[in-house]
């Protein structure tokens, strides 16, 4: 029987109250349907439009890939790799068909370098014990940054052993090519769990550019397999690549520059470190920046260089962080401040000459004068109990005399020279491209005595691109110019989107000015103060400064520094060196001299500027000393030690710092050396206790070079030259040399050229078939020194 039978026979026994009751029941239920319905398509509508979309619509995500770094001349300074995180869902990996606990316990920890008990925690013992907290987990990491390598290698393990359940995310993470090259200025990037992200440098300064946009698809998907559903339309956008970036920095000048430093900061272990920039002065262009101590970029948080990794492990975390923050990551070129001392006497004059005051030839007193309260005297005066007296103000410049320049500044006035210290830019940042600039501390409110100390340049403190950027419009014809790192930008196919182009801030003085200025600098380094500044066959200007610490813990320590131009008349580059309290307080500002004439000379024979030499200069590389006995001295000691002859040291065992004791050098104290000499160090005995084994070098064919060329060489091989020859000028080329080419040598050993006034080379090459062995390799030793055998290192350094 139906139900509409049953109700037709039985309606007259339903009460009424039950038909209206399930009416009401009836009426109510739809009255409830429709709410919901008006709740879920009205109220909550978002929400349920959200959720349903979340399962109906799916969103790829397409990350960007971060903008390159180029030098120059296009070498990649940053590029892109990655690395991986390895995962683990733990109770797929217990139910994997090979498992075996103890296997994967011991495999995997041993192969990611993690801790046994580590992973213990991770993996359950059986993947069907309910209780069992691990089975619980749906997934961990295991162990980030781990390397391509390793990542393999664990691959091979799991498959060879049927692991399931460890999988690999990878990671973008930066890579830098050169390591620990102008760390300071690239700076460094990390991965924030999204994209990298500029931590600091031009990685931070340029992040927004070298960062591009992530692109994404959103797609229909079938909402249990998640694949695509068929004619859905997608919306799509495409990932944008970061744009790169080229700098003016060139890594064989930063090469040259790194190299002259790192040896001066181990010869000197300055308190303050070592910096250094090296510019275009007509464009701003920064060609290469150094500050020491530094760091591998690969490893930010690694062993900063300078330091013994001895005692860095021994240091706690906080303190090794805070010297970070401090010493390594700080570049001292744009943050660090320091009394400019007599570098400051340039810009004093040039403001003499401005305002037409005062000429070359104007004569001047440099007995003591009154400031105030405070005395001035030369540096000759404090030394020596006297002065230079009378003298012309080019005789002051080059005998960097201060009661000179104070005089001249008190000519000049407060607020007239004020006023020009604002137009070199002292009270404002110079606006290069890179984070965290800082200025120096200059008088708000000067007096009589704040003037005569600026004028020499104590009392006030500059940063090291400050300085520079106010020598540059020295040296360009009065321009101060915005410095520059970055040169072009370009997009992900190397088309250039942009180019800095130089900038002039203002006009400071005039070209004349400019020009005179450049001239007293000239006289300084060929027979005032710079003398050490000196290169053999180019032209160098400069000016020196030592300024002294006079109160505290650190007081008689000084800051040195060398700013010059080179060549004189056609300046292709400026460069500054500051050595900031080193802890031979005798050292004085030759020392900086001497780096800055590495850095020149090793630049403009890089960019190919020909050398110029005179008799005299070849005079000069023909004068010799005797190398001088070191032994029992630290390495740091018998650096500075030679290096007032003139010499360069190198270190001749791995591991050995400026703190290593020196057993004996070569050659030894029987030989006599030119300025250009290099001495080798040795210590008595390796750190393992083992024998010193001496370094060789391979002699090169020095025939048809001219004499710099076969000094150049030689010393590229950790070789020394001595110039012989009747008739030897700067028209003389190498016939002859005492050691054949291709022969194997004592790194040290003097190699005798012979020089002749000719046009032609000869073609013969010598040979010693008694000599060469059966790799084709002659060994010889030197005829004024003997092998190190039987060295006594208590009476000679002698090889």
């Amino acid at each position: 029987m139906s139900i509409k039978d049953w109700y037709s026979k039985n309606r007259q026994n339903i009460p009424m109250w039950l038909t209206i009751g399930v009416f009401a029941v009836c009426g109510l239920f739809c009255f409830y349907l429709i709410g919901n319905l008006y709740l879920t398509t009205v109220i909550h509508y978002e929400e349920y439009a959200r959720a349903a979309s979340s399962d109906q619509w799916k969103l790829m995500s397409y990350a960007s890939s971060r903008g390159m770094i180029y030098d120059i001349n296009g070498n990649a300074l940053a590029s892109n790799t990655y690395d991986y995180t390895v995962v683990c869902s733990p109770n797929s990996v217990a139910r994997s068909q090979g498992f075996n606990r103890e296997l994967v316990l011991q495999g995997v920890s041993q192969i990611l370098e993690i801790d046994w008990e580590e992973l213990d925690s991770i993996i359950p013992v059986d993947p069907n014990d309910v209780n069992d907290p691990r089975n619980a987990v749906m997934g961990c990491d295991v162990k980030k940054n781990v390397s391509v390598e390793v990542k393999e290698q664990l691959e091979l393990f799991l498959n060879d052993n049927d692991i399931d359940g460890i999988g690999f995310v990878a990671v973008p993470q930066r890579y830098y090519n050169y390591g620990s090259l102008c760390p300071q200025v690239i700076g460094y990037a990390t991965n924030d769990g999204i994209n990298l992200v500029g931590r600091d440098g031009l990685e931070y300064y340029y992040n927004d550019l070298l960062s591009g946009y992530n692109g994404y698809r959103y797609s229909e998907v079938d909402s249990r397999t998640d694949g695509v559903l068929p004619y859905s339309e997608a919306t799509t956008i495409d990932a944008v690549d970061g744009n790169n970036i080229v700098l003016n920095i060139d890594v064989n000048i930063q090469r040259i520059a790194e190299e002259a430093c790192r040896q001066a900061y181990d010869q000197y272990q300055p308190r303050g470190g070592v910096s250094c920039i090296v510019m275009q002065p007509y464009t701003g262009a920064v060609l290469a920046m150094v500050s020491l101590p530094d760091y591998d970029l690969n490893d930010p948080y690694g062993v900063p260089y300078g330091i013994d990794p001895i005692v860095w492990q021994g240091m706690s975390e906080d303190d090794r962080v805070t010297y970070l923050w401090s010493d390594v990551w700080r570049n001292r070129c744009i943050q660090d401040t320091y009394e400019p001392g007599s570098t400051f006497k340039a810009l004093t004059t040039a403001i003499a000459f401005e305002e037409n005051l005062y000429n070359e030839n104007s004569i001047f007193s440099d007995d003591p004068m009154e400031a105030g309260d405070y005395e001035i005297s030369c540096w000759m005066q404090k030394q020596n109990g006297s002065n230079h007296g009378e003298e012309t103000l080019l005789q002051a410049f080059e005998n960097s005399c201060n009661p000179v320049f104070a005089t001249v500044a008190k000519q000049i006035g407060i607020d007239k020279y004020y006023e020009y210290v604002h137009t070199f830019g002292f009270y404002e940042i110079t606006g290069i491209d890179l984070p965290g600039e800082a200025i120096g501390i200059f008088h708000e409110d000067p007096t009589i005595v704040d003037l005569a100390c600026l004028s020499f340049g104590e009392s006030a403190t500059v940063t090291p691109i400050q300085l520079i950027n106010s020598y540059c419009a020295i040296i360009n014809g009065g321009n101060l110019m915005v410095p520059h790192l970055v040169r072009y930008i370009t997009d992900s196919n190397g088309n250039i989107v942009d180019e800095i182009e130089p900038e002039v801030i203002r006009t400071v003085f005039s070209e004349s000015t400019s020009e005179r200025v450049r001239r007293l600098m000239a006289a300084v380094v060929e027979s005032g103060t710079g003398s050490a500044g000196r290169v053999p066959g180019y032209s160098v200007a400069g000016k020196t400064s030592t300024s002294t610490i006079d109160v505290g813990e650190e007081k008689g320590m000084h800051v040195l520094s060398f700013s010059c131009f080179a060549p004189t008349e056609n300046p292709e580059i400026a460069v500054l060196v500051v050595l900031n309290r080193p802890e031979d307080r005798s050292v004085g500002s030759s020392a900086t001299a001497a780096v800055a004439a590495k850095i020149v000379e090793g630049t403009l024979s890089y960019m190919g500027i020909p050398r110029i030499l005179t008799a005299e200069d070849y005079n000069s590389l023909r004068t010799t000393n005797w190398v001088q006995p070191v032994a029992g001295m630290t390495a740091g000691e018998a650096s500075r030690t030679l290096s007032a002859y003139g010499m360069s040291t190198v270190y001749g065992a791995p591991g050995m710092t400026a703190d290593s004791i020196v057993g004996y050098t070569y050659p030894g104290t029987d030989a006599t050396l030119p300025d250009t000499g290099i001495v080798m160090l040795y210590p008595e005995a390796n750190a393992d206790g083992t024998e010193v084994q001496p370094l060789s070098s391979t002699v090169p064919d020095l025939r048809g070079k001219s004499g710099i060329e076969c000094i150049e060489a030689l010393r590229d091989a950790n070789l020394n030259c001595r110039l012989e020859g009747e008739d030897i000028d700067c028209t003389g080329i190498c016939t002859a040399q005492s050691d054949p080419a291709g022969s194997v040598v004592f790194a040290g050993t003097i190699v005798y050229v012979t020089m002749e006034r000719t046009d032609v080379a000869p073609d013969a090459t010598d040979t010693e078939e008694d000599l060469t062995g059966e790799d084709g390799v002659v060994m010889t030793e030197p005829e004024d020194t003997e092998v190190p055998e039987d060295y006594d290192s208590t009476t000679t350094s002698e090889g």
